[in-house]
């Protein structure tokens, strides 16, 4: 009985696999993900019937198919009692992955500890299973985002006092950045509809006063609203100019905004948002960033949709937790709870995401509005992305380094939920996500190079079904990424496909970021520009990434 244990897993895996599949596919009927139950479940229960009808004919075990389809009904039926909200098409999705991701590491198990080995084999194998076992936790952590957002029948809303106006200020962060561009934002923060409004334009070290005295002109133009500053030889890059800006605002300002220097917003912008504030527990309100100039280039349309997938994905998901990060610009908050925590923490490179982190521990409520009210510029040259996305990733690596007792340890998470807890680990652990695949091409290139010299490496084989089932999970988990950003962004499955090389582009950047915040905290900023230094395309950002 214990030589057919693997067996068992085995054939589990497979089946779990097939159906997750199977459901995957299905989903991408229209309106079927967010079908009320009269609808969705008639349709599970198909689904979980053919899959179970052709593993019989196939394996020929027709009670255990059975008994593997009414545990996936088991598992759909938990998963929607602890979840309401999703429709049972979601639940059935979620647990299928999630029964197939178990069955496959208890099968990868049973078969590294199935005979007693070298010590050598025994570590090696068991340090494979846990980066196996770190792979799936991730895809299924992904998977919860595509599911909680896609599948809700119903949407919490956080209340808006329209009558509730408050002394606001809006920081424009700035560091030598071309008048034109700058000048922009300046323009579209003139025309705000909105009462008792400053806007703050900090100038952080630019060296040429030549460019910051045309900002300044600029600003003084612009009338009594605008307030410009500039700080010479100001240490803690954005965060401590922000963080010294913040210390000369009024005493009366309550509410405090950023806006990148390449941001244009709409005159509703703070009318339409502001009015959460008149909830005492809410300290920062953030809505999308959106961009512009980006719809006649293939590689800017790719760029575009896979910023677009966190903030229609990612943040709604964590939106229903009170989870959000604050992202910084298009966003406000409250300046007592900004002071509360001390202000902008230099030592990070994401700044706003590990203040907002400080701020929900304290107690507090973040809100956000998923709606789009100002665009910026992305980064016209994939030098510039480079640098983006590895202060981004570098940022999350910190965050850790920083916070984890907080994330972990009951009792240093102050006030934080458990979700809360989870959100903010697993969204800067899905960082790792590049390096774990960075780890595993390696392992495929060494086990292909031994198998041609006649050699076995002293680990678990990755051949057969070992390598088939991780490639169709990582295939089916990819597609699902690809058909959830299509779907809420409304746009073409080529547009999808171009954010998801996007990503690929940047896989290697990031796991040079998250190996550097490893051995290293302390690094410069790494400033993205906000103009045009080189052609940008998707094959030169693979190249480029090489």
């Amino acid at each position: 009985m214990k030589s057919r244990f693997p067996f068992v897993l085995l054939h589990a895996a497979l089946f779990f696999g097939a159906l997750s599949a199977a459901t995957t596919i299905g989903a991408f009927v229209p309106g079927i993900i967010r079908a009320r139950i009269w609808a969705g479940l008639p349709f599970g229960l198909a689904l979980i019937a053919l899959v179970t009808w052709s593993a019989a004919i196939i394996g020929q075990e027709r009670d255990f198919e059975i008994a593997l389809a009414v545990s996936v009904l088991v598992a759909t039926a938990v998963v929607r009692a602890s979840l309401r909200p999703w429709s049972w098409m979601g639940a059935q999705l979620f647990a299928g992955v999630a029964l197939a991701s178990l069955a496959y590491l208890l099968y990868a198990a049973s078969i590294t500890y199935a005979v007693a080995s070298d010590p050598v084999y025994l570590v090696a194998s068991t340090l494979l299973l846990l980066l196996e076992l770190a792979a799936l936790a991730l895809s299924v952590s992904y998977l919860f985002e595509i599911v909680d957002t896609l599948s809700r029948t119903s949407e919490p809303a956080h209340p808006v006092d329209s009558a509730y106006l408050p002394k606001v200020a809006i920081q424009v962060p700035a560091y030598n950045e071309p008048l034109e561009v700058v000048g922009e934002t300046l323009k579209a923060l003139a025309e705000l509809d909105y009462p008792d409004l400053i806007v703050q334009v900090v100038d952080n070290n630019t060296p040429d006063r030549e460019i910051w005295g045309a900002l300044k002109a600029q600003c003084e133009q612009l009338g009594p609203r605008f307030q410009f500053m500039h700080l010479e030889n100001w240490p803690g890059f954005k965060a401590g100019a922000l963080n010294e800006a913040t210390r000369r605002l009024p005493d009366e300002i309550e509410i405090i905004g950023v806006v990148d220097s390449d941001y244009v917003v709409k005159p509703d912008w703070l009318r339409s948002v502001v009015g959460h504030f008149a909830d005492p527990k809410v300290a920062f309100v953030q809505t999308p960033q959106n961009y512009r100039d980006w719809t006649d280039d293939q590689y800017l349309r790719g760029l575009y949709f896979s910023y677009e997938y966190f903030f229609e994905i990612t943040m709604p998901c964590r939106a229903h937790r009170n989870a959000i990060i604050f992202a910084g610009t298009m966003g406000l908050i409250r300046r007592s709870a900004l002071e509360e925590i001390g202000g902008w923490n230099p030592d990070v490179v994401t700044e706003d995401a590990e203040a907002s982190l400080r701020i929900l521990a304290r107690g507090h409520a973040g809100v956000y509005v998923p709606r789009a009210y100002g665009q910026g510029l992305m980064p016209l040259s994939f030098d510039g992305l480079k640098k983006q996305r590895f202060r981004w990733a570098l940022g999350g690596v910190q965050i850790l380094r920083l916070h984890w007792r907080r994330l972990l340890q009951p009792g240093h998470g102050e006030r934080l939920t458990v979700a809360q807890r989870i959100h903010y680990l697993l969204g800067n652990v899905q960082w790792f996500g590049d390096v774990l695949m960075f780890c595993f091409t390696l392992l495929l290139l060494a086990t292909a190079l031994s198998t041609a010299m006649h050699h076995q490496l002293p680990i678990r084989r990755l051949t057969g079904v070992a390598l088939g089932l991780p490639i169709a999970f990582l295939a089916t988990g990819l597609l699902r990424a690809v058909w959830a950003m299509k779907l809420k962004t409304r746009c073409t499955w080529r547009d999808a496909i171009a954010g998801l090389q996007v990503w690929f582009a940047l896989s290697w950047v990031v796991t040079l970021a998250c190996l550097r915040g490893l051995v290293r905290f302390h690094t410069a900023f790494l400033r993205t520009p906000k103009f045009k230094e080189g052609e940008a395309s998707v094959i030169k950002a693979f190249r480029a990434a090489q």
